[in-house]
């Protein structure tokens, strides 16, 4: 029974939630979803504000097993600055115990 129970439940939440339909009917009129999937490539504008907007750094360093790891990590931060020397030692110690 509860085997019979459970196999009703699953067919019905699958036909109810597994609804594909592309068309919505609102108002007796009929609407059709478009997606939209087209990809477009920043211009050179855009990679270099996105490259000021976040400050990504990379760091090399010999870990724990060691071999060499880059890792990158973000700051905002001037470069040699208490706290981007902070977020250095923070990104490098959280990460030297990954072999």
């Amino acid at each position: 029974m509860k085997k019979l129970l459970f196999i009703g439940s699953m067919a019905l939440s699958s036909l109810t939630f597994a609804n594909t339909k592309e068309k919505v009917k609102e108002n007796g009129h009929e609407i059709k979803k478009e997606q939209a999937s087209d990809v477009k490539e920043l211009t050179l504008e855009q990679k270099e504000a996105l490259a000021l907007y976040f400050r990504w750094w990379s760091v090399a360093f010999t870990n724990a097993c060691g071999s060499t790891s880059t890792i990158y990590f973000q700051s905002d931060n001037p470069d040699m600055s208490p706290a981007f020397n902070d977020e250095l030692a923070y990104a490098v110690n959280s990460n030297y115990g990954n072999c």
